[in-house]
């Protein structure tokens, strides 16, 4: 891990009436995000891991201001470490949580034919619907190969493609989603996350980066949740997932990222190479100085020479770099 650390990201607490007045608020409530590289690890404070979650969450607020465009944000980075797991556990929790339908109706309305997402206070149930069931003591529901009352079932939502059964923990939804505001529908928001990012790059190293903790900072002994709960990458083991994480060379080779797919991030220059290719409506690029080639900042530099629209990172994404970062965005035709 690096040691860039000493980061505080100030909340400013809200105002409060005194004698009929709105107050200035007199004390900053300091949150301090830190960072760790697995279970047991103390958490890191670290300035840059606020600083990439929240860009993540600025970015999916700048989305409805694009049009027809691309946007294009280059981070210069000294090490690649977590910065895609970081924007992506931004971009994720900053998406409104889904309205679903009870789970008894989303039952009710189910078929051999209807592939379910089913969580529970302790887990999470993914496979086909199979059946209702009365019992004396209250109905149940036969689902994704598991036998449990209707009533244990928190939130339920249709799976788009068929799956066959499997079973996992419910995660808590930690530190970071409580700070987002995530948490308040936390359950709902596992049973249909939405499926609007990729992650390319290399496989192994991205998927490491998923792997590490992330909590409260100030506080000694925290406990940590692990980026990929938030950004819940697919995997065969996964009852719940959303974010595909695409090697590089596939890209080349012609896969296409999904169509429901509104953000990217392309990791090192073995991704970036390919930001022609990539047409969704925003693309972050990792540009990892800590490799001794200029080819990924040529290719940014390049796309931004290309009829591009210069855009401010503090005026219109609301955004400063960390210390040691250098960034720029911009807007190119789709």
């Amino acid at each position: 891990m690096s040691d860039r650390r000493d980061t505080v990201t100030h909340i400013v607490a809200p105002s409060r009436e005194e004698g009929g007045r709105v107050a200035e608020p007199s004390v900053r409530a300091r949150t301090v995000l830190g960072i760790a590289d697995a279970p047991g690890d103390p958490l890191v404070a670290l300035d840059w891991v606020g600083k990439f979650v929240a860009l993540g969450s600025l970015l999916r607020r700048h989305l409805a201001r694009l049009d027809d465009r691309q946007l294009v944000v280059a981070l210069s980075v000294p090490r690649r470490d977590y910065v895609a797991a970081l924007v992506g556990s931004g971009w994720m929790l900053s998406k409104p949580a889904p309205v679903l339908a009870s789970p008894l109706e989303v039952f009710e309305t189910s078929d051999r034919l209807t592939c379910l997402r089913a969580v529970t206070d302790e887990q999470i149930i993914t496979g086909p619907f199979i059946k209702l069931e009365e019992h004396p003591s209250g109905t149940r529901v036969l689902t994704g190969g598991k036998r449990l009352p209707v009533e244990r079932f928190r939130a339920v939502a249709p799976v788009e493609s068929a799956t066959v059964s499997i079973c996992s923990e419910t995660p808590p939804a930690g530190y970071l989603a409580e700070l987002t505001g995530a948490a308040a529908a936390w359950l709902a928001r596992l049973a249909a996350p939405p499926m609007d990012l990729a992650l390319v790059g290399t496989r192994t190293w991205l998927q490491a980066d998923l792997e590490a903790l992330i909590g409260d900072g100030a506080s000694a002994g925290a406990i940590g949740t692990a980026l990929g709960t938030y950004v819940l990458p697919c995997g065969p083991d996964a009852a719940t997932w959303s974010t595909p994480i695409i090697s590089a060379p596939r890209l080349g080779e012609g896969e296409a990222l999904p169509d429901s797919c509104l953000a990217a991030v392309l990791d090192r220059y073995g991704a970036i190479k390919y930001l022609n290719e990539v047409s969704v409506p925003i693309v972050v690029c990792v540009v990892d100085r800590s490799v001794a080639s200029e080819s990924a900042a040529e290719t940014v530099i390049e796309a931004r020479h290309n009829n591009s629209q210069p855009v401010s990172l503090h005026d219109e994404l609301r955004w400063r770099p960390p210390a040691g970062v250098e960034a720029i965005a911009f807007t190119v035709a789709r």
